[in-house]
């Protein structure tokens, strides 16, 4: 996730390895994005990649010195994924294959990658990521298979998100798309009431069909309550500038895109009208905030649907859904690809293929919250039965497909690390610490700026 809505897990107990068939799955808590740990050692494993060739038939004692016959997979996640339940189906249904999960906090995942990718020691066969992960590591595309070399199944998926999922020249299938994060907006009917503001989801839809729309029915909301309209400002920058597909940088100069800036003079404009309570996300002052009514509504991706339940369980019932403002956004998603350290491709990829297959997509869905992306899931009884009782019984499934399968994001192979810390820290700034946001912005400015010419862009 963390100002910036930061939704990545975080656990005290990572590291330890599970068998399906052996341990039950434990829900562990989620922590923030730090982006320095694993810098220098990128760049030491980078120049060892570089130098050396990779040969898919590597030998990995920690996974094959298995005393049991069969396949072994062995696949890293971090927890709270989701895919845990589908995984002990999986071993259920194939003996001969003994599925392994490690499970990483979500910092030590690419480094860990990138250590196991150098040293060729014990390393996944399947490895569970991010959007921003993924973009991490596709400069390394000798080190991953190739997934055309083994089937192709986009007919099923979201043509955004599986083009993200390939190279730039669409030759090369990195991994399979897992989940998605279409944005909905959470709004509290108690507070739209008490400001004589309409409740009913279609009709809170057109209230605030823009950005100009939130600003005048937030002021609204503000005199009439005394609460704010937001939780934080940077929920507002990433859905604001994640409906124009969450790029920082143009696609071919790497400049700052100006969409950028746009998000930006939104955010601060909010703030100074008073209209963002200033409590970061996951945060117990977050979680009083909601409970004691302090803002109106949240800028939600699909998978903060659990957090919100969990930091503030009191407030169920007091929330609903209905879209968001704006053009459709969507907040990052997850992946699996299968690194070049593994011995059994065709094994793993079927393992990914129906982890990622429409029916165990929806299953997911429906016992976790994780948001398809498969739009034959859509349609199908189940998936639009679902609502949510924390959310004033909403149809989840149907007001995020709405957003789903009209949000459009183009190619994406940028490594947005620094970029996306800068900022976060300058909007912490300004909302925490009240510091002037012209001047933070032509900090940021100078920060990337030198961060390119370091890089050579």
């Amino acid at each position: 996730m963390n100002n910036l809505i930061d939704w990545r897990p975080k656990d005290e107990d990572s590291g330890f390895t599970k068998r399906w068939n052996r341990c039950d799955y434990g829900r562990n808590k989620h922590r923030l994005h730090v982006w320095k740990r694993w810098r220098l050692l990128a760049l030491l494993v980078s120049l060892t990649l570089l130098l050396g060739a990779c040969s898919p038939e590597l030998a990995l004692p920690g996974v094959q010195s298995k005393s049991r016959p069969g396949t072994t997979l062995r696949i890293w996640l971090w927890p709270g994924s989701g895919l845990e339940p589908l995984l002990k189906q999986y071993a259920a249904a194939h003996p001969e294959v003994d599925v392994e999960s490690v499970t990483f906090q979500y910092d030590d995942v690419v480094p860990s990658v990138m250590t196991a990718l150098a040293t060729k020691g014990d390393a996944p066969d399947l490895v569970l990521l991010e959007a921003s992960q993924l973009n991490q590591l596709k400069r390394f595309q000798k080190q991953f298979y190739n997934l055309y070399d083994y089937g192709d199944e986009k007919v099923h998926y979201l043509e955004w998100k599986w083009r993200q999922a390939e190279s730039k020249d669409s030759g090369f299938l990195y991994a399979m798309p897992v989940n998605i994060g279409p944005v909905a907006l959470a709004y509290r009917r108690d507070l739209f009431q008490a400001a004589e503001l309409p409740i009913e989801r279609e009709m809170v839809a057109a209230l605030l069909k823009n950005w100009d729309d939130m600003e005048r029915v937030g002021i609204e909301l503000r005199l009439r309550t005394g609460a704010s309209l937001f939780d934080n400002l940077t929920n507002v920058f990433q859905s604001y500038l994640n409906q124009y597909d969450g790029q920082y940088v143009t696609p071919v100069d790497h400049d700052l895109s100006p969409r950028v800036k746009e998000a930006w003079d939104r955010s601060v404009r909010f703030q100074r009208l008073g209209l963002s309570a200033g409590l970061p996300s996951q945060t117990s002052a977050w979680a009083a905030g909601a409970v004691n009514g302090k803002f109106a509504v949240v800028l939600a991706p699909s998978w903060l649907h659990g957090l919100m339940k969990k930091n503030a369980p009191a407030t169920a019932g007091k929330w609903d859904l209905t879209r968001a403002p704006g053009l459709p956004s969507n907040l990052t998603g997850t992946y699996l690809a299968l690194p070049r350290t593994g011995r059994t491709p065709q094994a793993a990829y079927a393992l990914a293929r129906w982890l990622t297959a429409p029916p165990q997509q929806l299953d997911s869905f429906i016992s976790s919250g994780n948001f398809p992306s498969t739009p034959e899931s859509y349609s199908s009884a189940e998936f639009l039965r679902v609502t949510d009782p924390f959310f004033n019984d909403a149809p989840v499934g149907q007001i995020y497909s709405y957003t789903a399968l009209r949000y459009k994001a183009g190619y994406d192979d940028y490594d947005y690390t620094d970029i996306e810390r800068i900022i976060r820290d300058g909007l912490r700034r300004v909302e925490s610490d009240g510091a002037d946001p012209n001047a933070v912005w032509q900090a940021i400015v100078r920060q990337f700026e030198a961060r390119k010419q370091e890089e050579g862009g």
